[in-house]
């Protein structure tokens, strides 16, 4: 159990045992009430081709097919309810899950995901003005369509992307918290969440092959073809090649006036290609085999152009390695929430959370064999050299240095607001207008220097800076045709800090769900707009059935649609189905994951 776990217990217990509610009164104690889902998802590709998470070797991809099944997960969620007093009450939900499909630690229970076994244990009571909850929990904050703006106190699960309902995908949490009425209308809540990140496919030192929702940003990382956790180790061996190639005396050290595209001009690029793919079996993507485009750079090679063969002698045999560096999770999330409502149809809140953002960062460092830390220099203009105090590293030092990726989450102030006002129109009936605004203040944000990547200074290129964020959603939910609900959705995110260089040659901010060595490392816009459009409703007889449907559109020519239907076949036995379809340009948020759209079937019985 971790420590805020403990922490949380021991609340609980000198909260409980500081009140009466607790007094040996059989009379106060209710019955245990358990419930459960036992539920079946099967679900099949629909497009033929290689998903970003199957990409393992740079000339030969694994593509899965179209009817190739994408999951098949099995289900048991127990629901265990009790009242321990008139004012006490407690709840608990245990999850037990299986898919045989899913990738290697996707498959059955995860800690610290929505596989986790334990998804909610709390306990719900009344002390003076004061309502509590004290335990595993969620917390919603914010209700937009498709998308998590203002819902920040609980981390989510991205291992199925956007497809899982908000309440599926969130991560529960250990927490307090408390909630008192304020005047006639008003509400204030307070509470202190144990601290933890998404759950984002690719986030490790395997990369998750497989996986088929993982991001183009994250397998730059630590993909096993394109990522820079698996090109670096396979650079060092190119390195070495050339170093023993160069022979004895001062070797590639010396070489100061040759660089990548001299000796492409030179030698070719089939040249370049047969020293680079036979050190590592072809499967990292160091070079794009004889084609050779600097204006249009796929390949690691063809982003390094300018760097000196000199550059290379301190990359002989170097090493990577992926490391988390969170800090204690009994360091707490805190937050604040006031609500209120004027009049009958106006309903607004004020949020504020200080926390660390559940997004993880990388920051990249070089170590030396024990250890220490490496300083990178460059002389001249285009010559890297890596050095710790007692000298130089590389092919010539015969010492090999250990470029480190480490996985931080970095501390920031969120501070957001939302309102709802509802009105009656003749012509078109009920209508919500709505609206959730968000600040978020130290962010961390992607941000290239394709200068210094060009002559091979991979930690001064590729940073994490602080970006303050602005994002916002507008909203308008209508009702038509009695029952049928149709609700619009207008949604900017707005970089405060965005750096906007030359994305062939200067420093910009990094689009980071998206950039890749096959796109020129994508810049980032100041602005990203998202529109969404969400139908929905009932059918039959009774009105035992619903089906919805949301489009998301986003800026740059990315889609995704889901149509989802659900029927009641009896009060018990309810058939699902759900189609995804993620389409348009292949660099966007959604365009990425065309070949993980996926048919999904179901049958939850509920007992």
């Amino acid at each position: 159990m971790k420590k805020l776990n403990i922490l949380g217990v021991a609340a609980l217990v000198t909260l409980l045992s500081a009140t009466p509610l607790l007094a040996d009164d059989s009379e106060s104690f209710g019955e245990w009430r358990v419930s459960g889902v036992l539920k079946n998802e099967t679900a099949f590709f629909t497009n033929n081709g290689p998903t970003t998470g199957s990409l393992q070797t740079y000339n030969g991809t694994t593509n899965q097919s179209a009817g190739e099944m994408l999951k098949f997960e099995n289900s048991l969620n127990l629901f265990v309810n009790g009242d321990i007093s008139d004012t006490t009450s407690i709840h608990g939900q245990f999850n037990l899950v299986a898919d045989t499909e899913g990738a290697d630690g996707y498959r059955y229970h995860a800690s610290d995901s929505q596989n986790d076994v334990l998804r909610e244990l709390y306990v719900d009571t009344t002390t003076g003005p004061l309502d509590w909850r004290i335990g595993k929990q969620q917390v919603v904050w914010g209700t937009a369509d498709g998308i998590k703006l203002l819902d920040i106190v609980n981390p989510t699960d991205w291992r199925e992307f956007v497809q899982n309902t908000t309440e599926d995908a969130r991560i529960p949490v250990w927490m307090i918290k408390a909630e008192a009425d304020v005047g006639e209308n008003g509400n204030m809540q307070f509470i202190v969440a144990q601290r933890k990140e998404n759950a984002i496919p690719g986030m490790d030192k395997s990369g998750d092959p497989g996986q088929p929702f993982k991001m183009l940003g994250v397998d730059t990382i630590t993909g096993q073809s394109n990522g820079f956790l698996s090109i670096v180790p396979a650079l060092g061996l190119v390195s070495n090649s050339f170093f023993v190639a160069y022979g004895s005396g001062a070797g590639l050290s010396a070489a100061t006036g040759t660089t990548v595209q001299g000796y492409v001009t030179a030698s070719g690029a089939a040249a370049l290609n047969t020293v680079a793919q036979s050190t590592n079996s072809s499967r990292t993507n160091l070079i794009d085999g004889a084609a050779w485009d600097t204006n249009n750079p796929n390949s690691t090679f063809e982003y390094m152009p300018n760097a000196t063969f000199a550059t290379f002698d301190a990359f002989v045999n170097a090493t990577s390695e992926y490391r988390r560096e969170y800090p204690e999770e009994i360091d707490p999330n805190l937050g604040f929430r006031y609500k209120n409502s004027i009049g009958n149809n106006f309903n607004f809140s004020l949020n504020y959370l200080w926390h660390y953002d559940a997004n993880p960062y990388v920051d990249l460092h070089w170590e030396g064999t024990t250890g220490q830390t490496i300083t990178t220099t460059t002389t001249g203009t285009n010559t890297l050299t890596l050095a710790d105090s007692t000298g130089a590293y590389g092919g010539n030092a015969g010492k090999a240095a250990n470029l480190v990726f480490t996985e931080k989450l970095n501390r920031i102030h969120s501070l957001g607001t939302a309102f709802d006002y509802a009105l009656d129109l003749e012509s078109t009936g009920p209508v919500v207008l709505r609206g959730e605004f968000l600040y978020d203040k130290d962010t961390k944000a992607p941000v290239i220097d394709r200068t210094k990547l060009g002559y091979g200074d991979l930690v001064g290129a590729m940073q994490s800076k602080n970006a303050d964020m602005f994002k916002y959603v507008l909203g308008a939910d209508f009702t038509f045709f009695t029952n049928l609900m149709v609700s619009g959705q207008f949604i900017q995110f707005v970089n405060l800090d965005h750096y906007d260089g030359d994305p062939s040659s200067g420093i910009y901010t990094a689009d980071a769900t998206t950039m890749h060595l096959s796109n020129g490392l994508k810049k980032a816009g100041k602005y990203k707009e998202f529109g969404s459009i969400f139908l929905s409703k009932p059918f039959g007889a009774e009105q035992q059935g619903r089906w919805n449907n949301i489009l998301m559109v986003e800026e740059g020519g990315g889609y995704w649609n889901r149509i989802d239907v659900e029927y009641a076949y009896t009060d018990e036995v309810i058939f699902t189905s759900e189609y995804n379809a993620y389409f348009g340009e292949k660099d966007t948020m959604f365009g990425q994951f065309a070949n993980s759209s996926n048919l999904q079937v179901g049958m939850k019985y509920i007992f």
